[in-house]
């Protein structure tokens, strides 16, 4: 029997490795770095990027619900949910469920790490936010 970890596995170990490494030093380490980038690719860069220009907020509703949104390059918001690799974007459809080439998109690779590297920024929204969101993403 393989007891190899699963790539989703080895995905959630390095974000949260990433995390420490940032929390700790304020930067990220050229390990963690190659790391993430064997894993993520070219994707990574623009994840970063995204990062580095606070295009991603933690929308939080009145009831404690929550999801991200990021704001791609183009200006375009993309939402993100918690513990998830769904995104609208068409890197999600054709990179990652089609051709599979790696296992997460730019935003939400970009929403993970700035949660956590605690870079995200909250936003204080109303639950039927959060339920429009819902209602429109498909």
């Amino acid at each position: 029997m393989n007891q190899s970890p699963s790539i989703a596995a080895v995905v959630e170990s390095l974000l949260k490795v990433a995390g420490e490494n940032y929390k700790a030093s304020g930067q990220l380490s050229p390990d963690v770095l190659v790391s993430l980038h064997l894993i993520h690719g070219p994707s990574l860069l623009n994840a970063l990027d995204l990062v580095d220009n606070t295009k991603v907020v933690k929308a939080v509703s009145t009831s404690g619900r929550w999801l991200y949104q990021v704001t791609g390059s183009a200006g375009t918001p993309y939402y993100c949910f918690p513990h998830s690799i769904y995104c609208q974007c068409m890197a999600f459809k054709y990179a990652i469920l089609k051709r599979r080439e790696r296992p997460l998109c730019k935003h939400v690779l970009a929403a993970r790490l700035a949660d956590e590297m605690g870079l995200v920024k909250e936003r204080k929204v109303s639950d039927e936010y959060i339920m429009d969101v819902l209602a429109h993403v498909y």
